[in-house]
């Protein structure tokens, strides 16, 4: 197998994210590999009246995701892995994830898996199969675990 130097993971705060980085954090530790963590917003656009500002979501999911890559940056920090860097992209995902694949050229992107309903997955799409049809460096999409299987 060639040597992985360099690993993204996406992150959305889901458990199948969480667990994605759980995996990417583990192929950075045992090959020595960099790290870096990336998150993506939505631009939102307000379509109905509302009382609050509408600018209210998008700072509450800035600051949420701003957090989250924070922690899971200093979490592989303290677990050795080194460098370790984050990227909040803003935007669609699947474009901002290819954006930053085709900007940054990792050799491995850890996705999860989010195991939307198939009626939903025609309509909308999922940001792991948007990238792993899209993307020009190997996917690695992290399933969560089958019920009664060991941790």
């Amino acid at each position: 197998m060639p040597a992985l130097r360099s690993i993204a993971v996406g992150m959305d705060g889901s458990p199948s994210s969480e667990r994605a980085f759980e995996w990417a954090l583990e192929l950075a530790k045992l090959g020595g590999a960099s790290l870096t963590i990336v998150g993506a917003i939505p631009l939102h656009r307000v379509y109905a009246t509302q009382t609050g500002s509408p600018v209210e979501p998008y700072v509450e999911d800035r600051r949420t995701m701003s957090e989250l890559l924070r922690l899971r940056a200093e979490s592989a920090r303290q677990a050795g892995v080194h460098p370790v860097a984050s990227f909040l992209l803003e935007g669609a995902a699947v474009d901002e994830l290819l954006n930053f694949l085709d900007e940054h050229r990792p050799d491995l992107m850890v996705l999860g898996a989010r195991g939307v309903s198939s009626a939903r997955r025609v309509l909308l799409g999922s940001v792991s199969e948007g990238v792993l049809h899209h993307a020009h460096c190997s996917i690695l999409i992290v399933r969560p675990p089958h019920a009664g299987a060991a941790p």
